[in-house]
């Protein structure tokens, strides 16, 4: 029987009652780890509590909101307290919604950016915190590939943006002190797409039709986000990753410069007009993803 990657550490799974978090938690406790099941439900986080442990493995359940200050150091205090030590940290908790910019709820707005930024942000600052201090940890932010631009997705995909960019400065920040920050863009037939085909108005046969064309379970993603919790992936630091169709991995490039800059005078507007003119107009990048990666990962 193969080593198990996580024997002994202690993982908390944010948004784990269901969905990608369930998968990777489940997971995570095959692997060897004591898994922390949070969720703002008691009763879904009990359930994957009660299948972990019908499996052998170790888990235990904190209910609470990760993105009230309060209420996410609690849920890592959990964790710390039951189990001495928190080793990995996933942020899977969050929640979707669609709208056309001039549509778009202010209330609603604010709700997904509280949930899918300071859901991330709290519990990941007080892990940080624990991590520092030990030397030691792995941190796993779930994104998403709508933070590159999908239709009527963005302020799900500016939620997600931040994510990103928060991966990446945790990560800087954290070199050398024993802490690894990296994300995952998972994608698998969750909630979320049933949402997605309420807002497209999809129905009766055609429904079914594209449940069947995306059909991928949340436990396709559960080794990619397991691996990066584990020893093996000690070099593995402020990376980008992507799950897609065709079970593929894909390392996403990080925002870099579309080319050499373009000499220009101080304060001269001919020179930014014949800057795009004569260069800059032909490196105009594609907005949102191109059409095929969206067929990929929609």
């Amino acid at each position: 029987m193969p080593q198990r990657r996580l024997t002994g550490e202690t993982v908390l799974v944010t948004g784990a009652g269901r969905g990608i978090g369930a998968a990777i938690a489940t997971l995570a406790a095959a692997e060897g780890a004591n898994v922390v099941v949070n969720d703002r439900d008691v009763a879904p986080a009990r359930g994957v509590v009660e299948r972990i442990t019908a499996e052998g493995g170790t888990a235990i359940a904190a209910v609470g909101d990760v993105s009230d200050w309060d209420s996410a150091g609690g849920v890592v205090g959990t964790a710390v307290e039951e189990f001495g030590r928190l080793d990995g940290l996933v942020n899977n908790a969050g929640t979707f919604s669609m709208a056309l910019p001039q549509d778009q709820d202010p209330e609603s707005l604010r709700h997904l950016l509280e949930v899918n930024v300071l859901g991330v942000a709290y519990p990941g600052l007080h892990a940080i915190r624990h991590m520092v201090a030990r030397g030691t940890g792995s941190i796993v932010n779930i994104t998403s590939s709508a933070m590159s631009g999908l239709p009527a997705m963005s302020a799900y995909g500016t939620s997600k943006g931040a994510v990103t960019s928060m991966t990446l400065g945790w990560a800087l920040d954290l070199a050398g002190t024993g802490v690894r920050v990296n994300a995952l863009s998972p994608i698998a037939t969750t909630r979320m797409q049933e949402t997605r085909m309420d807002f497209e108005g999809i129905a009766g046969e055609d429904r079914d039709t594209v449940r069947a064309e995306r059909d991928v379970p949340p436990e396709f993603n559960a080794p990619m986000a397991v691996y990066l919790l584990s020893p093996g992936a000690h070099g593995v630091n402020g990376q980008v990753l992507q799950v897609e169709r065709g079970n593929r991995i894909v390392l996403l490039g990080h925002a870099h410069p579309a080319g050499p800059g373009v000499p220009v005078e101080p304060g001269s507007l001919d020179d930014v007009e014949r800057a795009f003119t004569a260069e800059l107009g032909r490196r105009l990048q594609t907005i949102g993803l191109p059409a095929a990666e969206r067929a990929v990962n929609a």
